[in-house]
């Protein structure tokens, strides 16, 4: 019996250690690492994954030891929620970057938990202040502060309290500061070419919103972090401390129109690009000079000749790709249509004359000008090409940065052109003084050339030889009316263009009395009826040779005798 007895404990003793309902209870599962929203990296939080989907909750209540281990949802600001909600059901806005700012600031704010940027319930964050600050000092940096909408305080503090008055004020604070982003880019003039003029190609240099949003919710210093957004070339900020002196007095007058010429050009530099080179050519228009920056130094200034009021060189920036050496000329359909095309149907003297030829439009065969009806036949259908040689209007050599607008700068036979202060002489191409040596500086550069096989290139190398350049030379065509030197003076040049006038009239919201001129880039028609033309001249029964005055002053320009002033 007592055998029984010990043998019935011991099995119930393993039915006990066994049992799992008094078993000991497994370890508890880690709380889950929280999403880091405010990380300092822009690029890093926006590579954060999202936050997981929250697991529905199961139908029976939990038991209290599984209550104890999970982790506490944290409670978002009723100010957040509701900016949240306000967010999602606003509706498009008209201009295509507001509405990019709605996309960014929707997207932002349904990933983000705790509290908002700026508002929480207890009123005002301290990078609320700090960044209303910086907004209301928009006008030294030249910003129109009128266009930041951001709340209105009292004493320090918000004159509001309730939850849906507080989600706007954060709602407020996040546009204003987008929009800010976008005006120190240079974004109240969205697109120069189509607003202003096609021979303006320029930019503003956007940031997308989304970075700027992740930006401002990764510091503290929101204040600094706009100041970071203007341009930080060293000559807007000269251009700025000497702006800031123009300023009224008491923050209401009107501007002078100094202050509007330093506005302006304060402007075009959020348009430039952000990184302009370590080697790098600037020719400012307006000047009539070039400079080469090496470092950050200037290395090279010079003269240079411009285009036309009516054929005006373009403001643009783009890499320069060939220093081309004895170069061979293609001449621009602008000058084929209305100055060769009448010339040829009066005979085509200046074809002898400068050495011009006449190619098929895939440049596989030459034709023979004087087998062609001019009257009948478009000469748009077909290339005209100046060789090299001592009457090439390229000169010794020629730099190309290709581009839709078919400018580039070169040598020229007419050292004429630089003597006059407003030198706006060109078809648009920058003619350049001693080319040469701008063409060594730049192969030194590049190749590691010396002087001494620039030369013997230039001597003895092949026609029309196009050496590609192989490192990041931008070439950089600009339109300064106001500079500062390096000992603080401000130095001023003609608005020979009218693009000053042009910016000033948009930044004041004269959009409507800005005048854009013709559209450089739209097909070239002629201006000239051919066949009318043709049958004036048998009827005259004179040739070319008989139009002196139109033959100086268009063809002879395009190869050099420019306004027929040069012999």
């Amino acid at each position: 019996m007592g055998h029984y007895k010990n043998l019935l404990l011991g099995i119930a003793a393993m039915v006990l250690l066994t049992s799992p309902a008094i078993a000991d209870p497994l370890p508890a599962a880690p709380d889950p690492v929280p999403v880091q929203t405010n990380t300092p990296n822009p690029k890093a939080a926006a590579e954060t994954p999202a936050a997981p989907a929250a697991t529905p909750a199961a139908t029976a209540p939990p038991s209290s030891e599984a209550a104890s281990a999970a982790p506490q949802q944290t409670q978002d600001d009723p100010v957040l929620a509701a900016a949240r909600a306000k967010l999602a059901a606003e509706p498009a806005a008209d201009d295509e970057h507001d509405r990019d700012d709605q996309k960014a600031l929707v997207e932002f704010y349904n990933s983000r938990h705790g509290d908002g940027l700026w508002v929480t319930a207890s009123g005002l964050k301290p990078e609320a202040k700090a960044l209303a600050a910086e907004i209301a000092n928009a006008d030294h940096y030249a910003l129109d502060v009128r266009r930041f909408k951001v709340p209105k305080l009292a004493n320090g503090a918000l004159t509001v309290t309730d939850t849906d008055s507080l989600a706007d004020a954060e709602i407020m604070y996040s546009k204003a500061a987008l929009l800010y982003a976008r005006d120190a880019r240079g974004g109240r003039i969205p697109d120069p070419s189509a607003q202003l003029t096609t021979n303006l190609d320029r930019r503003p240099q956007w940031i997308e919103p989304k970075i700027v949003i992740d930006a401002l919710a990764a510091t503290h210093e929101p204040d600094a972090y706009l100041r970071s957004l203007e341009p930080q070339h060293p000559q807007f900020e000269k251009l700025r401390q000497i702006y800031i002196t123009m300023l009224p007095k008491d923050g209401k007058g009107k501007l002078s129109p100094a202050a509007k010429r330093i506005r302006a050009n304060m402007e075009e530099w959020r348009w430039m690009w952000l990184d302009m080179g370590n080697f790098y050519v600037l020719n400012n228009v307006p000047e009539f000079m070039q400079y080469v920056y090496k470092d950050g130094k200037i290395i090279r200034s010079e003269k240079i000749v411009a285009g036309l009021v009516d054929k005006q060189t373009t403001i643009f920036s783009r890499p320069l790709k060939y220093v081309v050496l004895r170069p061979a000329w293609r001449v621009p359909e602008s000058i084929m249509v209305n100055e060769l095309w009448p010339n040829l149907i009066r005979g085509g003297g200046m074809m002898t004359k400068y050495g011009l030829q006449i190619r098929s439009k895939d440049g596989s065969r030459n034709i023979d000008y004087r087998k062609v009806d001019w009257a009948s036949t478009d000469i748009r259908n077909f290339e005209v090409i100046q060789p090299p040689g001592r009457r090439s209007v390229l000169g010794h050599v020629k730099f190309s940065f290709p581009s839709q607008h078919t400018i580039f700068m070169h040598d020229t036979p007419d050292k004429w052109m630089f003597k006059p202060a407003v030198r706006t002489l060109s078809h648009g191409c920058l003619r350049v003084w001693k080319p040469m040596d701008l063409a060594k500086m730049i192969l030194k550069e590049d190749k590691g050339w010396d002087a001494a096989k620039v030369d013997e290139l230039d001597r003895t190398g092949p026609l029309n030889n196009e050496i590609p350049i192989t490192k990041e030379i931008p070439i950089h065509i600009v339109y300064f009316t106001a500079w500062v030197t390096d000992d603080g003076k401000l130095k001023t040049f003609p608005d020979v263009y009218g693009h000053e006038r042009r910016i000033t009239q948009a930044l004041d919201g004269q959009w409507s009395k800005i005048n854009k001129g013709h559209d450089h880039l739209a097909p070239v028609e002629p201006d000239f009826n051919p066949e009318a033309l043709a049958a004036r001249t048998r009827d005259n029964d004179v040739d070319d040779e008989q139009y002196p005055a139109r033959q100086n002053a268009t063809l002879g320009n395009m190869i050099g005798n420019a306004l027929g002033l040069s012999n």
